[in-house]
């Protein structure tokens, strides 16, 4: 995989990963329906930590949130983020489409089942959640089956984990 390639799917990951952490602590049930909710104090940490994602959380906190609303919200908010700003036109979607970034979700995903007992149980900022993973990566048997995945046929790769997006 390239450098500009491997940039790419950082900053992708980094922003479905963002959208992931606000959905796992900060989702409530109102009427039948799931929505988001961020405490203000939430949303201002995020607004000095990470200026470039707070605006997603400012598009999409109390809104009503649905599988396909999240997708819908985070592919259009790299797309803006990225996609001719900072990439060429076209590489945003590109990479959404390929095995590497399906790689990289299913990583995520695999990541969160197997946190996700203390996730529940620790409110972990959005800053730790992301130490968390890169520090899971770097084991050596999660960088074997990454390898294992990378080398297989994209019949083989699995696709993103629903649950992660």
């Amino acid at each position: 995989m390239s450098n500009a390639c491997n940039n790419v799917i950082c900053d992708l990951s980094r922003v479905f990963s963002f959208e992931h952490w606000a959905r796992f602590y900060y989702t409530v049930e109102r009427d039948g329906k799931t929505f988001l909710e961020v405490p203000a104090e939430v949303v201002e940490e995020c607004r000095k930590k990470h200026p470039d994602l707070a605006p997603l959380l400012d598009e999409t906190n109390n809104q009503e949130l649905t599988y396909e609303s999240s997708c819908q919200n985070v592919g259009a908010f790299v797309c803006r983020l990225y996609d001719g700003e900072r990439y060429g036109p076209g590489v945003v979607t590109k990479t959404i489409d390929s095995k590497d970034f399906r790689i990289e979700l299913h990583m995520f995903g695999l990541w969160l089942k197997g946190h996700e007992n203390y996730l529940d149980e620790h409110n972990v900022d959005f800053d730790t959640w992301l130490e968390m993973f890169t520090e899971w990566n770097k084991l050596e048997q999660v960088a074997a089956y990454r390898t294992r995945l990378m080398e297989s046929s994209a019949a083989d790769t699995p696709a993103g984990e629903k649950t992660v997006h």
